[in-house]
Formats: structure tokens, C-alpha cells, sequence
């Protein structure tokens, strides 16, 4: 798995736009869109207001936006999501005590 190169630590907080080559977690507050070509991880204690496009998602904390992976959205036991989560065909797991108010998503190419 590839280390996380991008960090935005609890103290922080962030508005605008985010995009990167390498992978990012989030442990502060953000507001915007964040792209990664490789993986988004919100923290326990990071809050996010925007969408989230990235091929592994996994959100432990509060996301208020649409969640677009090409293969895995992870929601972690003290996740809460309001927005739509996209994925393909089994790209979705999901931990008993996570919340999540959305419409969930299968993309399926032919």
C-alpha cells in the first residue's frame, strides 16, 4: 500500500480545491473537492464538505458530499456520510455503527 503523502492534521482547517498524484488523508476540517489518484482517507476526526473522487475511499469521520471511487469505499465504524456514494459492483464496505443518508450507487460498465 502506498503511504499517505498529503496531510491536512485536526488543528487545520481548509477551503478550496485538492488534487494530487499521491494519496491523502484528512484529519482537520475541509471544504471543497479533493481528487487523488490513489487514496482519500477522512480520520476519526476529520470533517469534510465537498466531493471526494479517488479509486479507495475509506471515511472514518464526517463527509457531507458525493463519494465517487473506482474500486472501494471503505465507511469505518464512526462514519457519517450525507451524499452519494458511487462505486462499482462490490466496491462498497461498510462497518456496523457507521451512519450514512444518501443514495448508494453502482457504476457497471458494459
Amino acid at each position: 500500500m502506498k503511504l499517505v503523502n498529503g496531510y491536512l492534521g485536526q488543528d487545520l482547517q481548509l477551503e478550496g480545491s485538492l488534487a494530487s498524484k499521491d494519496s491523502i488523508r484528512i484529519d482537520g476540517s475541509y471544504v471543497g473537492s479533493i481528487s487523488s489518484k490513489h487514496m482519500v482517507i477522512v480520520g476519526a476526526s476529520g470533517k469534510v464538505k465537498g466531493q471526494i473522487n479517488a479509486p479507495v475511499i475509506q471515511v472514518d469521520g464526517w463527509v457531507e458530499g458525493n463519494l465517487t471511487a473506482t474500486n472501494l469505499v471503505a465507511v469505518m465504524d464512526k462514519a457519517k456520510i450525507k451524499g452519494n456514494i458511487i462505486t462499482p459492483a462490490g466496491g462498497l464496505e461498510m462497518k456496523i455503527g457507521s451512519e450514512f443518508v444518501g443514495k448508494f450507487i453502482t457504476n457497471t460498465t458494459d
